[in-house]
């Protein structure tokens, strides 16, 4: 008797058995319950905080515990309100199968669990890690030069090729002689289909209206603002200059730009916790691959 009863105890056909009529008392004993318990809707501080959170899609305990206790007896009612009727509506949604298949509900949920992953950590950065992060990404945050000019224009289409070149020298001559201001440029000047006054303008922005070549000459002035220079060429014609500042480019301190600093570092670190923990959970899953064909692979 004793080694049958050890033969059923090894037998795995047994141990089915026995799990299944556990799993049919349970449901037996406590399914009745489950089912009323799936009409209960628990409404407590926790899950109002949690409700807030996921609304926002910002995990900061602190920052919405304060806003909660700010909020009157009217709108936190409000808020129950809203919490509770979204949890019906979505507790019906599940219980008609509504999210299987449905795609939309699939990338709403795999951003959920994102929002999760990403952690609710005080994350505060020093002043170090904040310059470290700007010298890694500086390309992301230095400031390009610029330079502020006006400019007479000699137009090739109106003069022809061979004028407008000695007008523009002539020209030149008669600005420097008549001590010509920033302001004298339009007597001067032919019709431009751009600016006259360029103020603060970036080398890509400049490039855009007169074109590289202008643009890599202008470089090599010198600031004079007494001073007319060139005649410079552009994809348009001829040019005459009076450049009356340029600031080099330069990458900016910690303090000029703290706040956006510590946005993006705050960011790309919510980013890499959020990778880390996903990363975790797909260790934890076995991934089975198939070919083209249906095979495993």
């Amino acid at each position: 008797m004793k080694a049958l009863l050890r033969r059923l105890v090894r037998e795995p056909l047994v141990h089915f058995l026995a799990a299944g009529g556990l799993i049919y008392l349970g449901h037996a004993l406590w399914g009745a319950h489950d089912e009323a318990d799936s009409h209960r809707i628990v409404v407590d501080r926790a899950a109002l905080l949690q409700y807030l959170e996921y609304q926002a899609k910002a995990f900061e305990p602190g920052t919405f515990s304060r806003q909660f206790d700010a909020m009157s007896p009217a709108q936190r009612q409000q808020l129950i309100d809203q919490y509770v009727r979204e949890e019906v509506l979505y507790r019906e949604a599940r219980a008609l199968g509504l999210e299987r298949g449905d795609n939309v509900m699939r990338l709403r949920l795999v951003q959920k669990m994102g929002f999760l992953l990403e952690s609710s950590a005080d994350d505060r950065p020093t002043t170090a890690e904040l310059q470290q992060y700007l010298d890694a990404h500086a390309a992301l945050y230095a400031v390009a030069p610029s330079w502020t000019f006006t400019h007479v224009f000699i137009d090739p289409g109106m003069r022809g090729a061979a004028r407008a070149e000695r007008d523009a020298r002539r020209i030149l001559g008669e600005l420097n002689a008549r001590h010509a201001g920033f302001n004298d440029a339009p007597r001067y000047t032919d019709r431009f289909a751009f600016l006259q006054n360029y103020v603060e303008r970036t080398p890509d922005y400049i490039a855009s209206q007169f074109g590289a070549q202008f643009m890599q000459a202008l470089q090599g002035l010198p600031v004079n603002a007494l001073r007319w220079q060139g005649p410079l060429h552009s994809e348009q014609g001829w040019h005459l200059v009076l450049l009356i500042a340029h600031t080099p480019g330069r990458l900016p301190t910690v303090a000029e730009i703290r706040d956006r600093l510590v946005d993006d570092l705050r960011r790309d670190r919510a980013a890499q916790r959020q990778e880390q923990a996903v990363q975790a959970l797909i260790r934890q899953y076995h991934v089975e691959l198939f070919d083209l064909q249906g095979k495993r692979g």
